[in-house]
């Protein structure tokens, strides 16, 4: 029961994340394009901003999966379990 707890926890974990990384990157493209960034500064800025949310949806589309549903651990530590073969051949 703890583990169907803790990946439930992670799960929210990870989607809080995501929402703090972009955020947090329009904020920073906001405060760029404001106080007026270095022309050197700005490329790299537009690929930071752009490249750190689409790295943290990659875990988004799990952590949905599992808030989704409820089985899903379940099924992920039975996927775990080593299957052995009938005694009798079957």
């Amino acid at each position: 029961m703890t583990h169907a707890i803790s990946e439930r926890r992670r799960a929210l974990l990870s989607c809080a994340s995501v929402a703090i990384t972009a955020l947090a990157c329009a904020a920073l493209m906001t405060a760029a394009v404001i106080l007026d960034a270095p022309a050197g500064a700005l490329p790299f800025l537009v690929v930071t901003c752009i490249a750190c949310p689409m790295a943290a949806a990659f875990e988004l589309a799990r952590a949905v999966a599992v808030l989704r549903d409820p089985h899903a651990e379940l099924r992920s530590e039975l996927d775990r379990i080593p299957e052995t073969p009938h005694p009798l051949g079957f």
